[in-house]
């Protein structure tokens, strides 16, 4: 999968996003707070959610369990308005993103605003887990035939195979991401193996991390993850829904650090020595030593033989068996290291 130049593959370091969301409050300069420090800390995307929230949702609707902990609103309808940004305030943000050299990505909620992201050139689509089965949004968004990041939050085997269906001739440029719509996600209920079931559906599979922490990530990018996408956050007490599950501003550099550290563990399938292992081995494996004074002419018996270390230039015990039989050409002392020109 490409998104701009960047290749993601299972060759390359993870794509990480940080998921601004609406984590800037309503407030443009929370906004470009954000992308400053995600810069800063190496991410290489951040990703918005831009929205009419009269094309969202009907007024009145009740906030989700997890949004009322932090909201002081009484309905989800006011809480989205107050936090809702203009398209003049998105059309600068990408301008800003593209000026500091960091990927503009947001979330259309409704046709009018994929309309608008696509006029401004965004890169890809990211989809989140309520408009998983959004069909209808679904073939709007595939028309711009962009790359396209899908969220499965909320969603079962059944209907994952329904809506991936629609993708048949989409692979190259469809990214799944795993998720799980608990905000802050328990560790216990990460369900984490998805991942792998998922890459049999589709190549570049991700995952979208509501837990707090770095674990949840770690554990993805071990069963390759290629996509991470983590909420970020100037404070974890200020009010709106997500901030309590996402990583606050100091923790961004560890983050990607540990993200990258992970990648790095896990990226090469091959068994080879490193540099330390290739002397370590000199000094701590064994080679075969004589158990003591032999004389001249006399057959080589296993009860002859003594491993010892270091292995520097001997006969590893490995191949012990090779030298039985034959006859030493020399007199050799006890503890002597047995070299191949002792014997015929």
């Amino acid at each position: 999968m490409k998104i701009g130049k960047r290749i993601i593959s299972h060759k390359t370091n993870p794509f990480i996003i940080g998921e601004i969301g609406i984590n800037h409050n309503g407030l443009l300069d929370n906004a470009i707070k954000l992308i400053d420090y995600a810069k800063d800390a190496g991410f290489e995307a951040v990703k918005f959610q831009t929205y009419n929230t009269n094309l969202l949702l009907k007024k009145k609707t009740r906030l989700a369990a997890y949004q009322k902990k932090k909201i002081k609103d009484d309905d989800m309808f006011s809480m989205l308005k107050k936090y809702e940004l203009s398209f003049n305030n998105f059309y600068f943000l990408k301008k800003y993103c593209d000026k500091k050299k960091i990927i503009f990505l947001s979330t259309p909620f409704d046709e009018e605003s994929a309309n608008f992201l696509n006029s401004i050139n965004v890169k890809a689509f990211k989809i989140s887990s309520g408009d998983f089965d959004n069909l209808i949004l679904l073939e709007k968004i595939k028309k711009f035939k962009k790359p396209i990041i899908l969220s499965t939050g909320m969603s079962g085997d059944k209907e994952i195979k329904i809506i991936l269906n629609q993708f048949k001739d989409y692979k190259n440029k469809l990214s799944i991401l795993h998720c799980i719509s608990d905000y802050p996600t328990p560790l216990k209920d990460i369900q984490i193996n998805q991942i792998t079931k998922l890459r049999k559906f589709n190549d570049c599979v991700g995952f979208s991390d509501h837990t707090q922490g770095f674990i949840a990530s770690a554990l993805a990018i071990s069963l390759g993850a290629r996509i991470i996408e983590k909420h970020i956050t100037l404070d974890n007490q200020m009010d709106g829904p997500d901030h309590s599950s996402s990583l606050n501003k100091n923790q961004f550099k560890e983050f990607i650090k540990t993200i990258i550290d992970v990648k790095k563990v896990f990226s090469n399938d091959k068994r080879y020595l490193t540099k330390s292992e290739v002397a370590n081995k000199q000094l701590v494996r064994k080679s075969l030593f004589f158990k003591d004074d032999y004389k001249k002419n006399q057959l080589i018996k296993k009860s002859m033989l003594l491993p010892l270390r270091p292995k520097k230039l001997g006969i590893s015990p490995i191949n012990y068996k090779k030298i039985l039989n034959k006859r030493i050409i020399k007199d050799v002392k006890k503890n002597e290291q047995i070299k191949e020109k002792y014997f015929k």
